[in-house]
């Protein structure tokens, strides 16, 4: 683990967590996940009946870019007397600094405001492992995750290495780029660099060492979205944006861009370069970078450290090799021959020694099954009659394909049955069946009109009307 503590940690929200992330990272930023918050927004509140407001909220919560805009279109929000007499919505504005984006966008988080990352990673695991498997079958699994895993980043290298995204435009700024970030963070400052020609810097005022500028869209002429305020620090040459698009994600915003444009500068200097997303952000990094150790002292290092150190270096090589087939061979024949070196060069049998100590210290453990808790948060979770409602949609009618009425109650239905019969209910008349002695049926009505029915020795049956009504569907 790093000997570092890190800037900014996202959990859930719970009570037991935040203590002890207080006792143990206490310089650490705990931030609760975003994602979960919003998703009790819409718990806490009917949003059947304050459909407007509640997206309204989101966006207050999403949008804001300062804490002061934060409060005040909060407040704006919570004149509705039902908001304001919410005790759960005030009991969450009390703790704004630990969830709104407005208060801790100033730290960078690559872009994360949830837990999706460490859910991503539950989900791969759980594709091998499961609580059913043995040690032996655990470590197994979790060793094909792994190499799985070393499998699409160096795919994800070599995707970096081999293939240059579609330049679009010839500014020198996106050429420099295309170069040093790799794909995916490239694409985003691509987008950005399209955005900044419709954004105009404007000098607004000048404080000691200190200019403030005003960056505003336009497009025909016209201005469109709200404007962002851009200091520049003379003493450190640095430029800050109010939008925090930087800080909290890493690469330079759109307004920033038109701000080095104004200025003519054609190259994105280094200080806004963050190595981190960068093709090479890997190669000044040790396999275990909490060890602290260089390449000159490691005659002092243990076993797995120079184990480590080998690697990396050797994987570098690797990667430049496997590129072509010629360097492939080359390297193929050169490490046969290093091999054959390696092996004659006598440290004083330090490496037996080791090894034999390595062998006792492991023979000396005895690891047991570990202890079955119930973890936290495990589970299916129950949904809600509002989430079970949502998910089944609203009911459709089987005939006309209409929704709020079923086949039972369908308009379309009753008006084809009364055009088939022709006759209201005041038609209908009441019938009576006689069975005669020669096998025959007739059927009286009570009006003028008989109707005559014979049985044949064939099974068929013959119908006969004498009067004005129709015979239809008669079964015996």
């Amino acid at each position: 683990m790093p000997t570092q503590a890190p800037q900014i940690i996202i959990t859930d929200q719970d009570a037991a967590i935040a203590k002890a992330i207080s006792m143990v990272l206490p310089f650490t930023f705990h931030w609760y996940c975003l994602w979960h918050i919003l998703n009790k927004f819409s718990e806490k509140i009917n949003v059947m009946v304050y459909n407007d407001e509640y997206h309204m909220l989101v966006n207050i919560i999403k949008h804001s870019e300062s804490s002061d805009e934060f409060e005040e279109r909060w407040a704006c929000l919570m004149e509705n007397k039902d908001f304001a007499n919410n005790e759960w919505l005030c009991g969450m504005y009390d703790i704004r600094s630990r969830w709104v984006p407005a208060y801790v966008n100033h730290i960078f988080s690559a872009g994360m405001s949830s837990i999706q990352r460490s859910e991503s990673g539950h989900s791969f695991f759980k594709r091998y492992v499961n609580r059913k498997n043995s040690l032996m079958e655990f470590i197994t699994r979790f060793n094909m995750a792994l190499r799985h895993q070393r499998h699409e980043e160096l795919v994800a290298n070599h995707v970096d290495i081999s293939e240059q995204p579609r330049l679009m435009s010839k500014i020198q700024m996106e050429h420099q780029m295309v170069h040093i970030y790799t794909k995916k963070i490239f694409l985003l400052f691509q987008k950005e660099i399209d955005e900044s020609h419709f954004y105009i810097c404007t000098k607004k005022s000048s404080h000691g060492d200190s200019k403030v500028y005003v960056v505003e869209r336009r497009e025909h002429g016209k201005t469109f979205d709200r404007h962002r305020q851009l200091t520049y620090f003379m003493e450190s040459d640095y430029i800050s944006c109010s939008c925090r698009t930087f800080e909290f994600n890493g690469y330079p915003c759109r307004h920033m861009i038109s701000y080095l444009r104004k200025k003519q500068v054609l190259l994105l200097p280094e200080k806004y370069i963050f190595r981190r997303w960068t093709k090479n952000a890997k190669m000044h990094c040790l396999q275990d970078p909490t060890l602290g150790f260089t390449d000159q002292d490691s005659s002092s290092m243990s076993l797995m450290a120079r184990h480590g150190l080998l690697g990396h270096k050797a994987s570098l090589i690797v990667d430049d090799a496997a590129l072509t087939a010629a360097r492939s061979a080359f390297l193929m024949g050169e490490f046969e021959s290093l091999h054959l070196r390696v092996k004659e060069v006598d440290d004083g049998g330090n490496i037996g020694s080791m090894r034999h100590n390595i062998t006792t210290h492991e023979q000396s453990h005895t690891i047991h099954d570990p202890s079955v808790v119930r973890a936290k948060g495990c589970g299916k979770r129950l949904k809600s009659s509002k989430e079970k409602s949502m998910s089944r949609g609203n009911r459709q009618c089987g005939i006309c394909g209409q929704h709020g009425h079923d086949k039972r109650t369908c308009p379309t239905r009753n008006e084809r049955s009364t055009a088939i019969d022709g006759r209201g209910e005041d038609d209908y008349v009441e019938m009576q069946q006689v069975e005669r002695d020669d096998g025959t049926f007739t059927s009286q009505a009570r009006d003028d009109g008989t109707f005559h029915s014979q049985a044949r020795d064939d099974g068929t049956f013959t119908s006969q009307a004498s009067s004005h009504y129709d015979v239809t569907n008669w079964f015996f």
